[in-house]
């Protein structure tokens, strides 16, 4: 009975796709039929038949884009936890493409983050076994587990052998604003790292508590942010518009997958001065966001080139309560720039092209926003203002101080927190942050440094510890921060060797 009706899902979805493709359906379904009947007769032992159909719904499915998918009820159930609830893993936004799961960003404050996992990254072993193909539901299994166990991935990154990393699973939040402070008089900052069913009420409630502050500008950081709720993007761009505008719309074959959403004036919209941040990690939702605001000209976009993903998917309920999720449409900005990055299935290159970070691609097309200025379509969100970090800031970035599973920074933070415990009661967070600002405070050196390493026996490198030692040491200062003040301290301590934030400063003032 069972084998019976994944056959005629299967059917089904075989003929919709050969409809689609201006194919004679009964072709293919004689085809699959006669592979079907074959395995049943000439296989050498029993095998399962809802596993192997399962297999070919998805692959079939991952033919079509590398974001269609099959998803079976309890994937769709896990899947859900990642905006109403919360769960244990490693914490990364991936899409499966040339068969790896491909890292699109690290969540910020997972596992993965702290590991140094970037935008690009191909997880190519699991625990030493292969993870080419997996399965959604076995990256679950593989991936999530207790708070606490490990789990070794090996990581490809291009230009570079493939490297093992082991990652400390933990709980991962769901909190869409991680990070929310004024950063200089007057200037706000807020990082959203997801679109979830609360990041606009979330951001409105860290808005008001910045404005009792004295904000009247405001930098919005959506650096690998991979995502999430289409409306929760609709609603963002709408707050800080005031005017009836389109947001955001949507082409597809099918008349119900055609949508325009627009703004709307309301009087507690958002009016200061805004600039959004991003960077090859942004993608989805948050490019709707940063390319139409960047189209009707209500912020600047500074950083780097987004992501490119801009397919809209519809989930087709099957029968056993598992779904189907097929791309119906492609998402444009309000001047008819497509999101969607060009991709090419089979060749081993980020989404078929040269590199995610060359902003010289000659496939650029010109479009104008709202006041007239050009703006360049060709897959993803081009900033108005390109920065680049710093050749020493991408070194220090590889150190692998920086990923060694014993947390160096953090712990090094806790001993000198410990160390200057007195010194510390004695000021509040914005004396220790302007203390740090004029690198004048607890006379960290990278001698005492070293002789700690050395004394936990912690792995490093002392020519890249020594090369490396002011960013280490910004590090330091922000864990002790974070366990004295809490996260949005340690994030803005960090903004002071972050030069697309301060880029964005000096624009703003």
């Amino acid at each position: 009975m069972r084998i019976t009706k994944y056959i005629i899902i299967v059917f089904i979805l075989t003929i919709f796709a050969l409809i689609q493709l201006g194919a004679t359906p009964m072709s293919g379904i004689k085809k699959l039929n006669q592979v079907i009947r074959s395995a049943q007769y000439y296989y050498f032992e029993d095998f399962d038949m809802d596993k192997a159909m399962e297999g070919a719904i998805r692959g079939f499915l991952e033919e079509l884009d590398p974001h269609s998918q099959y998803i079976d009820a309890k994937e769709f159930k896990t899947i859900n936890e990642q905006f109403e609830g919360n769960f244990q893993g490693i914490g990364i936004e991936y899409s499966m493409i040339d068969g790896y799961i491909t890292v699109i960003s690290p969540i910020p404050e997972t596992p993965s983050e702290r590991a140094g996992l970037q935008s690009g990254d191909k997880i190519i072993k699991i625990d030493g076994e292969s993870a080419y193909k997996i399965t959604t539901e076995d990256v679950f299994k593989k991936l999530r587990g207790a708070k606490g166990t490990t789990v070794n991935i090996q990581i490809l990154r291009d230009n570079m052998e493939p490297f093992n990393v082991m990652l400390i699973r933990d709980k991962i939040p769901i909190k869409s604003i991680i990070a929310s402070f004024l950063i200089e008089p007057e200037i706000g900052y807020v990082k959203i790292n997801r679109f979830a069913n609360n990041t606009v009420d979330e951001l409105e409630s860290a808005l008001k508590q910045l404005e009792e502050q004295g904000m009247n500008k405001l930098i919005l950081d959506l650096r690998n942010n991979g995502g999430g709720l289409l409306g929760q993007a609709v609603e963002m761009v709408d707050l800080f518009v005031s005017s009836r505008d389109t947001i955001v719309y949507t082409k597809g074959k099918i008349s119900s997958a055609n949508e325009v959403y627009y703004s709307h004036n309301n009087f507690d919209d958002k009016l200061y001065d805004l600039v959004i941040l991003i960077n090859n990690g942004s993608a989805s939702a948050s490019e709707i966001v940063s390319g139409a605001l960047q189209d009707l000209d209500r912020a600047t976009i500074v950083g780097e080139r987004s992501f490119g993903k801009g397919l809209v998917q519809r989930q087709i309920p099957l029968t056993d309560g598992s779904a189907a999720r097929i791309t119906i449409a492609q998402y444009f900005t309000p001047s008819g720039r497509l999101i969607q990055r060009p991709y090419n299935k089979g060749i081993d290159e980020y989404y078929g092209i040269e590199s995610i970070e060359d902003t010289s691609l000659t496939d650029k097309s010109i479009h104008y926003t709202k006041n007239g200025r050009i703006v360049y379509g060709g897959g993803g969100i081009w900033p108005d203002s390109l920065i680049k970090y710093d050749e020493d800031f991408v070194k220090f970035l590889k150190n692998k101080l920086r990923t060694n599973i014993k947390r160096p920074f953090f712990k090094y933070g806790a001993h000198i927190k410990l160390e200057h415990e007195t010194y510390l009661n004695e000021l509040n967070q914005d004396e220790y942050y302007s203390l740090i600002k004029n690198e004048n405070i607890l006379n960290l050196k990278i001698e005492d440094f070293i002789n700690w390493l050395e004394q936990e026996e912690i792995e490093y490198d002392k020519d890249f510890a020594i090369r490396d030692w002011n960013f280490i040491k910004i590090n330091i200062y922000a864990e002790v921060a974070n366990a004295k003040w809490g996260k949005n301290i340690s994030y803005k301590i960090k903004s002071l060797y972050d030069k697309q934030i301060t880029e964005s400063i000096n624009y703003l003032k």
